[in-house]
C-alpha cells in the first residue's frame, strides 16, 4: 500500500501546473461556499439575537386566549407555585414574570402610543442583558418607582433624564389607568421596532398602575441549551396543562421564521448554482488529466499493471488534489469567517435601510461554529467523488490498443 502511495503522491506532482489548477478549484469552491453560508447563518443568529435574545426569550408562557385577545383580561394569576413547577423543568435556566400592556405617553406636547413592559429589573437583565443597553441614566432597581424608556422614543417625546412622563391607558376590567413617572435611564435597543416604542417599569408598580395585582401578561424563560428547545416546550406544556399557552420564539415570531427560512432556501439555490459551476470545473480538469495520460495508462497495463490497481492509483491521486484544496479552503476561511465574527460588516446605504425596516441592526456577521464546516466539506468532498466517478471508470474500460496509439 505504501508503494501505491508514494506512487500516487509522486505522479500529481509530475504535471504542478494541472495540479494546482485542480486543487484550486476545490479550494475556491469551499472558500465561498463557507464565506456564503457563514454569513447566511450569521444574519440568522443576528436576527434571533436581536429579537429573541433582546426581549422574548426563548419561550413564553400566556394564559390559554391571550395571544388571540392580547388584553390585562387574559393575563396570568401570578402563584409562587406555578414560578417554581416552571423553574423546576429540565433545561429552564431562569424565570422572568412580565406585564405588558399599551398605554399613551405624553411629554410636553409631545404624545405617542407605547409599549409598556413591567418587569422585576435584576431577573431581567438575566435574561436579556437589559443593563448593558442602558446608554443614560441609572437603571432601575427592584421595587424602584420611575421608568426606563428606550432611545428612539425618548427623542421623539423630548424628554430627558428626570423629565416627567405622564401615562394614559386601561387597566384591569377597565378601569381607568393614569399616573406620572420620572424617567431614570434610557435604554438603546438594536431592534428599532424596540427602540421606537418601549418602556420598562418595575413590576409591582406597573401592576398598580393597571390595578391588576398579581397579574402577569407573560412568563419569559430563558434555557440552557437552544437544540432541545422544543422538547422544553412539550415538558412545559404537559406540566402545566390546558389552562396555559406555552409557546418558543419560533411560535412567536413566525415572521421572522419565515422570513429565515425563505432566505435559507434562496441561499442553497444559489450554494448549489456554486457547486454546479465548480463540479463541471473539476470534472473537466479531470477529464483532460485522464485524456492526457491515456497512453501512459495504455503502456502500464501493457506491461502487467491490473486496471484495478491503476484506478486504485487514480482514485489516490484525486484524493491527494482534493486534501490539499480542502485544507487550503479551510485553513484561508477560518481567519475570514474568524474576522467577521469577532468584527461584523457594517452595511450602509438603501441595504442598510432596507435591514433597519425588518426591525433588525444593519450589520453582516459570520457565524462561527462547526456545523457548516463539517457541511460544507462534507459536500466538496462528494462533489469531488462524483467528477472524478466517471474519468475513473474510463480508464477501468481502457482499451490498450486504442491508447497505445493515441
Amino acid at each position: 500500500m505504501k508503494y501505491y502511495l508514494n506512487m500516487a503522491w509522486r505522479n500529481i506532482w509530475r504535471n504542478k501546473r494541472r495540479t494546482l489548477i485542480t486543487a484550486a478549484s476545490i479550494l475556491f469552491a469551499l472558500f465561498f461556499a463557507l464565506l456564503m453560508r457563514g454569513f447566511q447563518k450569521g444574519s440568522y443568529g443576528n436576527m434571533v439575537d436581536n429579537v429573541v435574545k433582546a426581549y422574548t426569550g426563548h419561550i413564553q408562557v400566556f394564559q390559554k386566549d391571550y395571544q388571540e385577545d392580547k388584553t390585562i383580561d387574559n393575563s396570568i394569576h401570578y402563584k409562587n407555585e406555578l414560578i417554581t413547577e416552571i423553574e423546576n423543568t429540565t433545561n429552564v435556566l431562569m424565570t422572568v414574570p412580565r406585564l405588558e400592556s399599551f398605554a399613551l405617553a405624553s411629554s410636553g406636547n409631545k404624545t405617542k402610543g407605547v409599549m409598556i413592559v413591567g418587569t422585576v429589573p435584576e431577573k431581567d437583565d438575566q435574561l436579556t442583558q437589559l443593563k448593558k443597553k442602558l446608554v443614560k441614566g441609572s437603571y432601575l432597581a427592584n421595587d424602584e418607582r420611575g421608568l426606563m424608556v428606550s432611545e428612539r422614543l425618548a427623542k421623539y417625546l423630548n424628554t430627558d433624564i428626570g423629565d416627567t412622563v405622564v401615562l394614559i391607558s386601561q387597566g384591569f376590567h377597565g378601569i381607568g389607568a393614569a399616573d406620572q413617572y420620572l424617567v431614570k435611564g434610557i435604554l438603546r435597543f438594536p431592534s428599532p421596532d424596540l427602540d421606537n416604542k418601549t418602556i420598562f417599569m418595575d413590576l409591582g408598580y406597573c401592576q398598580e398602575f393597571y390595578s391588576a395585582p398579581n397579574r402577569l401578561s407573560s412568563i419569559s424563560l430563558n434555557i440552557e441549551n437552544d437544540k432541545h428547545l422544543d422538547n422544553t416546550v412539550s415538558e412545559l406544556q404537559a406540566k402545566l396543562g390546558m389552562e396555559y399557552d406555552v409557546r418558543s420564539w419560533k411560535k412567536i415570531l413566525t415572521e421572522l421564521v419565515q422570513q429565515i427560512e425563505s432566505d435559507n432556501a434562496g441561499g442553497l439555490i444559489m450554494l448549489g448554482i456554486l457547486y454546479l459551476i465548480v463540479g463541471f470545473g473539476v470534472f473537466g480538469t479531470v477529464q483532460m488529466m485522464t485524456a492526457e495520460r491515456k497512453r501512459e495508462f495504455g503502456v502500464m497495463v501493457a506491461v502487467g499493471m491490473q486496471k484495478r490497481r491503476l484506478t486504485g492509483i487514480l482514485a489516490l491521486e484525486m484524493f491527494f488534489v482534493s486534501l490539499i484544496g480542502i485544507i487550503s479552503g479551510i485553513l484561508l476561511s477560518i481567519p475570514v469567517l474568524y474576522y467577521g465574527h469577532i468584527k461584523p460588516m457594517v452595511l450602509t446605504g438603501d441595504m442598510a435601510e432596507t435591514i433597519i425596516n425588518y426591525g433588525m441592526e444593519p450589520i453582516m456577521p459570520t457565524a462561527w461554529e462547526a456545523s457548516y464546516f463539517f457541511g460544507q466539506t462534507g459536500m466538496v468532498i462528494m462533489l469531488v467523488f462524483v467528477a472524478v466517478f466517471f474519468p475513473i471508470l474510463g480508464v477501468s474500460k481502457l482499451k490498450v490498443n486504442k491508447a497505445l496509439r493515441a
